[in-house]
């Protein structure tokens, strides 16, 4: 993973301040998941904007920042795959566009439930498919979207750069996996959540330039969440939590 990469993206974020703004109810989600005082491990975490938010929003959590990139901003440097803290001492799990990125979403999960205690819960939001959002991953994102996906194996071989992803992922694994196999690995079938993003792609993300003025971030965000009955046709995210069950 480039290190480069991740400073380009916090400097655009310091930039464009509209993107505090529109990423504010996909860190909330997150943070809804987790409980007071709890010990918060965050995966993926990259330029490390949730944990800036964290901190200052829920000073009461134990929050730590984890990334394959060895970065000053995070905490530590981590493989989601092979994460090093001690079984059942995290009590909540959270991680934002990681998912759809990972080669081996199996072990991501059974090493998510090794360190997760009885009760603990993990939390994603990740990009979800919708007939508007299959539009927008397939034309617009830069990243694929293959509907017939193997959710399990995305990327075969394994050899792929940490930012390859594909946004069809989460959608397929959420929608093709039995209680059974979600017990096996850990967890009970996860709840879900289906979030707009209009304003989201007003902003043009980390592209340079923006449609959406700072001053109209919050209306974009209201006008989102009055949106939400019409979701299933337009959302372009879900959050997603799973909560820990012995197997």
């Amino acid at each position: 993973m480039s290190r480069t990469r991740l400073e380009e993206h916090r400097r655009r974020w310091r930039e464009k301040p509209v993107l505090e703004r529109v990423y504010a109810p996909w860190f909330e989600a997150l943070l809804a998941a987790t409980a007071p005082g709890g010990r918060v491990l965050e995966v993926g975490a990259g330029p490390g904007f949730l944990a800036a938010f964290a901190r200052e929003k829920r000073p009461d959590l134990r929050f730590f920042a984890s990334d394959l990139c060895a970065a000053p901003w995070n905490d530590l440097a981590a493989d989601a795959g092979h994460l090093p803290f001690a079984d059942g001492v995290v009590q909540a799990v959270v991680g934002l566009d990681i998912l759809h990125h990972l080669a081996r979403p199996a072990v991501f999960f059974h090493e998510v439930a090794r360190v997760l205690g009885d009760g603990g819960r993990l939390a994603l939001v990740e990009p979800w498919i919708t007939p508007f959002s299959w539009l927008v991953y397939r034309l617009i994102h830069h990243e694929r979207c293959r509907l017939s996906v193997d959710p399990w194996d995305p990327f075969p071989g394994g050899d792929k750069d940490a930012f390859d992803g594909d946004a069809a992922v989460p959608w397929r694994i959420v929608r093709d996996t039995d209680a059974a196999r979600w017990r096996a690995l850990g967890f009970a079938p996860p709840q879900r959540r289906l979030v707009n993003a209009f304003g989201y792609l007003l902003s043009l993300g980390f592209r340079s330039g923006s449609l959406l003025p700072v001053g109209a971030a919050e209306a974009a965000v209201a006008l989102d969440r009055w949106a939400t009955p019409l979701a299933p046709l337009g959302a372009l995210r879900a959050a997603l939590t799973w909560n820990r069950v012995r197997a």
